[in-house]
């Protein structure tokens, strides 16, 4: 058996994602990703850890992530650090130029450390960690059995635009971090690979997006400190060829930190501010942590801004020195009735929360425009945007507001989309897998009523024609392998109503085969396709209905006979 590991070294954040080739087979999007990195603050855990690294004397690790920053803030106080190599976003020289064995990457100190040897050191670090993972939960029994039983295969994902001698460098360093076997794919190539298997629309009006043969679509991964874009054509067996668009930077979500270090010495004044950060380097850590958190939840729509809850040091450190509250000085300054000190608290309204915003989100927009006017991205069927910096509510929502009728697509849960994909890429490399259908899905509808077979209390008459309400009509069959986005066979609805303007079709699952209507125990309705019709002068409409199945999801289609526009709706598959 197989496990699938794979690693996502980011500009700004890391992390890895696993699963087994059993969970593959069975539900593909069975994916999971390391069980939260803790930051030490109370209520910020986060999927992937800041990309930095601490490395002791000889240049092996001593901490990763949210540790590393700690100790190395703990190594500056005591006068230590320079007996450390401390690297902050290690990677994000890399997004932009080639990796080539003599690369060297410096570190915060001036002191520099060749790249390989670099990415040996995280790689070697997040194996372990897996494994510790592994081992501590027990998923797939203890390590012995792991071990034993499972051989593991690790994917990495680097830069759309590296070539060959930058990826041969990159296996390299896996090779040399016990990554073995591993096998390398482009972020964009991976997000693809995910946003296959999910449920992609512009609107909630819209068509959902299908990736299909002779199909092009823009891959734009929007990472913490800049971007990788590339236009991808389908072929006709779905494979994917990549074209790299270099359209020039972003910046990214490392950009709203600074802003917000850049509020915090406007506010308290560069003098204090200073020293402050240099005395209390832990607690302003723990404000930036705190920011952090507010950031991922705010939105243009709120009427709220953010409310950060203030060190204690720094309180104290600014009412001994100036013999006043924090509220006094916000009065005093360009932020009165915009910001109140209240306690602990410091409570920004939204404008000032949307300053902090203002210039990354006006890089983002930018490049966004940039992007429309390219000639060959016109010719695409969709631009799909994905990365960290997406799933700030603050970025979908200016996509909505500045490109309202585009082809842009914006992902949930955007910045696990490289890692997820990676592991699906892992396990089939194979643009036409298919999986097995657990269960039956249908709908229920009225066919000729059959003395022999039905039963007379389901017996109606219509235009003086007997029917038999209730029956299940299966579109997808349980047991049988589907292709992603294989569409069924279709059935035709036909209304008793003329004129009628609107259809529900209600959509079930069936658990039991030897179920025939959906009134029987195991069958269960899942949701309804809701179809407007279009209006007609004479005669009854005719409503056309297919399913697919993606990772997890059943998509429902419906298009009225004579009109090319049709009505989906997406249903979580039933796994048990």
């Amino acid at each position: 058996m197989e496990i699938v590991m794979c690693i996502d070294v980011g500009s700004s954040h890391t992390g890895y994602a696993f699963s087994s080739r059993q969970e593959f087979e069975a539900r593909p999007l069975d994916i999971h990703q390391n069980e939260e990195w803790m930051s030490g603050h109370a209520n910020l855990h986060t999927y992937k850890a800041p990309s930095c690294l601490l490395l002791k004397q000889d240049k092996t690790i001593q901490a990763f992530g949210y540790e590393a920053e700690r100790r190395y803030l703990a190594l500056l106080d005591n006068k230590q650090h320079d007996q450390f190599y401390y690297f902050r976003r290690f990677k994000a020289d890399l997004k932009t130029k080639q990796f080539r064995k003599d690369t060297v990457i410096e570190e915060e100190g001036g002191k520099s450390i060749n790249g390989i040897a670099l990415f040996k050191e995280v790689f070697k670090y997040l194996r372990g960690h897996f494994m510790d993972t592994l081992d501590e939960s027990a998923r797939y029994g203890n390590m012995d059995a792991v071990v034993r039983t499972y051989n593991i295969r690790y994917v990495v994902t680097v830069p759309t635009k590296w070539d060959n001698a930058s990826r041969d460098c990159m296996k390299s360093a896996a090779k040399k971090g016990g990554l073995t076997p591993c096998v390398l794919y482009s972020e964009t190539e991976a997000a693809a690979r995910y946003c296959r298997l999910i449920p992609l629309r512009v609107g909630e009006d819209t068509e959902f997006y299908f990736q299909t043969p002779a199909s092009k679509q823009v891959i734009v991964d929007f990472g913490g400190c800049g971007v990788d874009t590339a236009v991808q054509e389908i072929g006709e067996d779905g494979s994917i060829t990549e074209f790299p668009k270099n359209l020039g930077t972003t910046s990214g979500a490392t950009r709203v930190d600074s802003d917000f270090q850049r509020f915090f010495f406007s506010l308290f004044g560069n003098d204090f501010a200073d020293t402050y950060v240099k005395k209390h380097k832990l607690d302003f850590l723990e404000l930036q942590y705190e920011f952090e958190m507010k950031k991922k939840r705010f939105t243009l729509e709120s009427d709220l801004g953010a409310s950060l809850e203030l060190p204690h040091s720094l309180i104290k450190m600014y009412t001994a020195k100036y013999k006043q509250s924090i509220q006094f000085l916000i009065d005093d300054s360009d932020y009165v009735g915009k910001i109140v000190s209240n306690d602990e608290y410091l409570i920004l309204n939204k404008n000032v929360m949307k300053d902090i915003f203002g210039p990354a989100v006006k890089s983002t927009v930018g490049y966004l425009t940039n992007l429309t006017r390219d000639p060959e991205v016109k010719q695409c069927d969709a631009i799909i945007l994905v990365g960290g910096f997406v799933d700030s509510a603050v970025v979908s929502g200016a996509v909505r507001f500045y490109f309202p009728n585009s082809n842009m697509i914006t992902v949930e849960e955007a910045e696990l989309c490289v890692l997820r994909g990676g592991v699906l890429l892992g396990h089939s490399p194979d643009p036409d897998f298919s999986f097995q259908s657990k269960f039956s899905y249908g709908l229920g509808m009225a066919v000729p009523f059959n003395e022999n077979t039905h039963p007379k209390k389901k017996r109606f008459i219509a235009d003086e024609v007997q029917y038999c309400t209730d029956v299940f009509q299966p579109l997808i069959f349980s047991g049988k392998k589907y292709k992603i986005g294989e569409l069924s066979r279709s059935v035709t609805l036909r209304l008793n109503r003329p004129n009628q303007k609107r259809l529900a079709v209600p959509i079930y699952v069936l658990r039991d085969k030897k179920v025939q209507f959906t009134t029987d125990e195991g069958c269960s309705p899942i949701g309804k396709l809701i179809v407007n019709l279009e209006d007609r002068k004479q005669g009854k409409a005719a409503v056309e209905i297919q399913m697919t199945l993606l990772g997890d999801s059943l998509v429902v289609m419906g298009t009225e006979e004579g009109s090319i526009d049709r009505t989906d709706a997406a249903f979580p598959l039933v796994w048990k």
